[in-house]
């Protein structure tokens, strides 16, 4: 199967789910050679060690694949520490990203601040969600993401945030980055802003 993967020049999505360390691995060393991969999602409870993540950051770096998205959802519980170590792969993608999805993957502050550093290439990304993660200790991932954004020449058309515990402080650290350079914003789910917030 996997040599199968290997010698395919066809395929344009793989979305992986429920597999173990090992096998996550070894389909990611398959798609070495995937020029025309375009998505690759990995979503809900997969067992992958930060091996597995440092063997996606690698096949990112060589630039092989251009992916237009990349969707890691779900309980993959990458976490600030995986995140940390696929940063320089997000980078490798540069400018053909469009989509990233990082949806329920324990992402806090220094994880956040890891994903903005990550994608200061990216300038072509539409949608970034990063629902479902605990945002609520993040003012200053929140705030570096604000500044990218008022620095980037890009219009994200969707900025995720649900059910992140985002507070006031957070929010308003958000806040002028997203008001002019995103056409929607999820905030659903994040009982923590008050009126004194929003205002």
């Amino acid at each position: 199967f996997m040599e199968g993967i290997a010698r395919s020049q066809s395929i344009q999505f793989i979305g992986i789910d429920n597999l173990t360390n090992d096998g996550f691995t070894s389909i990611v060393r398959a798609l070495g050679s995937l020029s025309q991969l375009e998505e690759l999602t990995v979503w809900g409870h997969n067992n992958i060690g930060p091996d597995g993540w440092s063997e996606l950051r690698t096949l990112l770096e060589s630039g092989v694949c251009k992916l237009k998205a990349l969707c890691l959802c779900r309980n993959n519980y990458i976490g600030n520490e995986g995140l940390d170590v696929l940063s320089n792969g997000l980078r490798g993608i540069g400018s053909s990203l469009k989509v990233l999805r990082l949806q329920n993957n324990s992402i806090g502050n220094e994880g956040l601040l890891a994903v903005v550093e990550a994608l200061q290439n990216c300038t072509g990304l539409e949608i970034l969600d990063l629902s479902s993660n605990d945002f609520s200790s993040a003012a200053a991932g929140l705030g570096s993401l604000s500044d990218w954004l008022q620095n980037s020449p890009m219009i994200l058309k969707y900025l995720g945030f649900e059910c992140c515990s985002i507070t006031d402080e957070g929010l308003h650290a958000l806040a002028e980055g997203a008001a002019n350079h995103c056409e929607e914003l999820g905030l659903d789910g994040n009982e923590s802003i008050t009126a004194t917030g929003l205002s």
